[in-house]
């Protein structure tokens, strides 16, 4: 070979490089279902990744698929993201990433979950020191303690709180577990109503008609995804409805919000795909645990005008006052 042709292979293989190094690295968003809450982890995740320096169609790619909260999609999508090859995969909600645990079977695909409440009573990942083999992330631990000083602020002479879960959900035993024992270091009873089906919601929200000073909601999926529903009926049986998801839109039909951030969910768990893509194993990285920054306080004089209640007097000038 004489030394044109040496020179030109070494140009050739030198752009090869250059190419290679410039292919940007897929990262597919898998999610339960489309929801404004669920898509600000999505948004969260992407803004960070792209103040962390991933420039998106040069250093990254992304695509998003969701199950439409229909369980039976999801080893569709997981097929669907799996075949793609990504260089990683964030996951949101519990139940799609308890099925991505199992269901991805290229176990060389790191998975970061988002919008899991409690990923080891799931199994997601061994204890709160360290992921698994795979998969670490950023969970949505509530602080009932917090939301109970908020709580008892807005509705000073309140003594039964009610609130709706699925029992068929880890998410939700979790939060039940955490807000029984906040509730009864706060001197307030817990009435929890059951609900597996998003059809029964009216009838157990009317159950509460009597029963309780005021309702709040924990993460739940069959409940957040029918929050519009449940606010009707609060409103007609004359109970403030306070919700653990932010929802601006509905801000005239609450009574208040103490809500964790989904968008700095998504922001975490992209503080933790980028280690992971810079080398770290996901067993090494602890799933991250919510601070108090990460919660917001809001009341609504309008949601609570709507059931007969004021604003209290030592609230007038908060900074947790909605206009």
């Amino acid at each position: 070979m004489n030394l044109k042709s040496v020179l030109l292979a070494a140009a050739f293989f030198a752009v090869s490089l250059v190419v290679a190094h410039a292919e940007p690295k897929l990262i597919s968003i898998a999610s339960f279902g489309e929801h404004p809450a669920l898509n600000q982890v999505a948004e969260g995740f992407k803004t960070r990744m792209t103040a962390l320096g991933y420039v998106e169609g040069t250093d990254v790619t992304y695509d998003f698929q969701h199950a439409n909260f229909d369980r039976s999609l999801i080893p569709q999508v997981l097929q669907q993201v799996e075949a793609k090859h990504p260089a990683l995969i964030l996951a949101i909600t519990t139940g799609l990433n308890q099925a991505a645990v199992r269901g991805i079977t290229d176990k060389s695909i790191p998975i970061v979950f988002g919008a899991v409440v409690d990923p080891v009573v799931a199994g997601i990942v061994p204890d709160w020191q360290h992921g698994s083999a795979w998969s670490t992330g950023a969970s949505m631990l509530p602080d009932f303690d917090a939301t109970f000083v908020y709580l008892k602020q807005v509705l000073p002479e309140a003594k039964k709180i009610g609130t709706l879960f699925n029992p068929g959900e880890d998410n939700d035993a979790t939060n039940m577990k955490l807000i029984q024992e906040a509730a009864a270091k706060a001197g307030i009873e817990v009435v929890g109503v059951p609900v597996d089906n998003a059809n029964d919601l009216p009838q157990r929200v009317q159950s509460f008609a009597g029963q309780v000073d005021g309702i709040f909601l924990i993460q739940s999926n069959i409940v957040q995804t029918a929050v519009p529903v449940v606010a009707q009926v609060a409103q007609r049986i004359k109970l403030p409805l306070f919700n653990s998801v932010f929802a601006p839109d509905l801000a005239d039909q609450m009574a208040g919000f103490h809500a964790i951030s989904y968008l700095k969910n998504g922001e975490h768990a992209a503080d933790i795909a980028d280690r992971i893509l810079k080398g770290e194993k996901p067993a090494d990285i602890a799933p991250y645990v919510p601070q108090p920054e990460d919660f917001d306080s809001y009341v609504s004089p309008k949601g609570l005008a709507a059931v007969g209640l004021t604003v209290p007097d030592a609230l007038k000038d908060s900074p947790w006052i909605l206009k």
